[in-house]
C-alpha cells in the first residue's frame, strides 16, 4: 500500500519537512505528475500542488532561469578573458562548417583599412582554404601580400600558402610575393635562400607586417591531416594544444618547440606579437584550448569564431 503522509502539508516539524521533500523529489528529479505524486502518497492532488508552493515558499526548491548567452555575450566575455583586442562570434552553423566565418573574417581585414604600400601575412589551414576560395575580399591593391610560412612541397592544398596568398591576391587585387621553399627546409638550402637578395627582400615583409590573417591549430593528435613537418613529428607534441603557423604552445601560452624548428621558414611568434593586427579566424570544439593557448601566448588579437566554440573556450577557462 502506498504510504500516506498528512493531508496538512504546513504541519511544523521534521515530518512536515521530509513530507515537502519527498514530494518536491518526485516532481522535480523524478518528474512525475502531480496526479501521480497523489497517487503515490495518498493525498489529493491539490495537496500535492500546495506542498510544492510550499516547497519553493521554504526554500526547499529553488528555480532558476539561466537565458542562453547570445553571440554579443560571448564575444564580451572572451575578449575580457582572454584580453583580445576583439572578438567576434557567429551563430554556430546547424551543419557545422566553416562558411559562417568567411564574411566576419573579411570584414575584419576591411576594418583595418590597409593601404598601398602595407603588408599582410597569410596563414594556412582548412579555415584559410575556405577564405581564400570564397573570393569575397575588398580592394587591396597595393598591399604586399605574402605567406606567413612557406609551404611549396606540401601535397594537402589547404598547406600550400602561395596557393592560398595567389587566390586571396587574385580576388582583392593585392600584390602578391610567394615563397618557393619547403617550410622546413634544409639547413643548407635555408642558407641559401636567407642569402639571396629578392628571398631576403620578401621574408623582410614579416618584420613590418600590418596584419596578419591566420588559422589557430587544433591539438597535434586531434586529426589526421596537417602540414608534413607536424605529421611527422606528433610524438615531439604532446604537450601541444595548438599552433599558430606551426608555432606551438601548450594551454598557458607556453611555446613547446618541436624537433628541427630552428629550421622553419616561417614567421615567428616576436613577428607575429610586432604585427599591428593578427586577426585569427577559428572553430570546432577540438580548437576551445587552442584558442586559449594561442591568446595566452600572446599570438593573435582578434578571434573570428562562432558561438558555440566561444562557450568551449570559456568553459575551458573555468577548468582547473
Amino acid at each position: 500500500m502506498p504510504h500516506k503522509v498528512s493531508e496538512d502539508p504546513a504541519d511544523a516539524g521534521d515530518a512536515g519537512t521530509a513530507s515537502l521533500l519527498a514530494a518536491a523529489e518526485l516532481y522535480y528529479q523524478d518528474h512525475l505528475s502531480q496526479q501521480q505524486i497523489a497517487d503515490r502518497l495518498g493525498i489529493s492532488r491539490s495537496t500535492v500542488s500546495r506542498m510544492l508552493q510550499l516547497a519553493r515558499a521554504q526554500g526547499i526548491v529553488r528555480i532558476e532561469i539561466q537565458r542562453p548567452l547570445v553571440a554579443s555575450d560571448l564575444a564580451g566575455q572572451l575578449e575580457s578573458a582572454l584580453g583580445l583586442r576583439r572578438v567576434v562570434v557567429v551563430p554556430t552553423p546547424p551543419r557545422g562548417g566553416l562558411q559562417a566565418l568567411v564574411g566576419p573574417a573579411v570584414g575584419e581585414i576591411e576594418r583595418l583599412g590597409l593601404r598601398p604600400g602595407d603588408a599582410m601575412a597569410i596563414s594556412w589551414g582548412a579555415t584559410m582554404w575556405e577564405i581564400a576560395q570564397s573570393r569575397r575580399f575588398p580592394s587591396l591593391r597595393g598591399v604586399w601580400l605574402v605567406p606567413a610560412i612557406a609551404g611549396l612541397d606540401e601535397i594537402d592544398v589547404r598547406f600550400q600558402t602561395n596557393e592560398i596568398a595567389r587566390r586571396i591576391a587574385d580576388a582583392s587585387g593585392a600584390d602578391v610575393r610567394f615563397i618557393h621553399s619547403p617550410a622546413l627546409p634544409s639547413a643548407e638550402l635555408r642558407r641559401s635562400l636567407l642569402a639571396d637578395p629578392e628571398v631576403g627582400r620578401r621574408l623582410g615583409l614579416w618584420d613590418r607586417l600590418k596584419a596578419a590573417l591566420v588559422g589557430i591549430g587544433p591539438p597535434p593528435g586531434a586529426g589526421e591531416s596537417g602540414p608534413g613537418h607536424v605529421i611527422a613529428g606528433r610524438v615531439d607534441l604532446s604537450d601541444a594544444v595548438g599552433d599558430v603557423v606551426s608555432r606551438y604552445f601548450d594551454i598557458d601560452g607556453t611555446p613547446t618547440p618541436f624537433d628541427s624548428e630552428e629550421r622553419l621558414l616561417g614567421v615567428s611568434p616576436a613577428q607575429l606579437r610586432n604585427t599591428a593586427t593578427v586577426i585569427a579566424v577559428a572553430a570546432g570544439a577540438a580548437k576551445a584550448g587552442s584558442i586559449v593557448g594561442a591568446a595566452r601566448a600572446g599570438l593573435i588579437d582578434v578571434l573570428v569564431t562562432d558561438a558555440a566554440t566561444a562557450a568551449a573556450a570559456l568553459e575551458q577557462l573555468k577548468a582547473p
